[in-house]
């Protein structure tokens, strides 16, 4: 009598992604969305002025933001925090819980100076005249800018309680889907920047 034999499916080498981590791809890929109608936008008003940005009241330079210093700083604290939140879910993957609880204090205090720096820049740039109604170049600006400092506020609150919740050991080198899906998102915003640092403050006003 012959007998059957059961073949099984060679189990894949990768390892599936967690729900945890698909479920921030998930939402990433609707924020990519999101900030891509922005910049849509935005370049839909570049192209539709003659001149970009609009002309200031009084031909005024010191009008319009600038790229230094503070822009200029805030953009290394911010990706100082993307290094900082990669290399602590590093030491967390391989249970070095010291190098995670440093590396994430680090990035959440460096979150927080760079949300200080905008703060200070839109204070700056309302007593020079610049706010949400004075131009559609300055609406571009805040909206966006305004927007991406909403979303740094909210991972920062996404780190600190993933750091409460560490104290706390729910997270481990083999648990830790959590801490992994926070710093895929803290990248997010990193890379936001870089190209709203790049459009608003870069190609507005390096060349004044």
């Amino acid at each position: 009598m012959a007998v059957a034999t059961i073949q099984h499916e060679p189990t894949p080498e990768y390892p599936a992604i967690k729900p945890g981590m698909m479920g921030m791809y998930i939402f990433l890929a609707s924020e990519v969305m999101f900030f891509g109608s922005l910049f849509a936008t935005y370049f839909y008003l570049v192209g539709s002025h003659p001149t970009w940005p609009p002309t200031p009241p009084s031909n005024t330079p010191e009008y319009y933001v600038s790229w230094w210093p503070i822009p200029f700083f805030n953009t290394i604290w911010l990706l100082s925090s993307g290094v900082t939140a990669h290399f602590g879910l590093e030491g967390l993957a391989h249970d070095r819980r010291r190098q995670f609880f440093i590396l994430w204090t680090a990035t959440i205090l460096l979150g927080v100076i760079f949300e200080l720096g905008q703060v200070y820049e839109f204070v700056n740039a309302f007593q020079r005249g610049l706010n949400l109604t004075a131009n559609s170049f300055a609406s571009a600006f805040f909206l966006m800018t305004g927007f991406h400092g909403a979303h740094v506020l909210g991972g920062l609150i996404l780190l600190v309680l993933i750091l409460y919740r560490a104290t706390r050991g729910q997270f481990s080198s083999r648990n830790h889907v959590g801490p992994g899906a926070v710093t895929l998102y803290w990248h997010f915003v990193d890379v936001v920047w870089i190209f709203l640092f790049g459009i608003l403050y870069l190609g507005i006003t390096a060349g004044r």
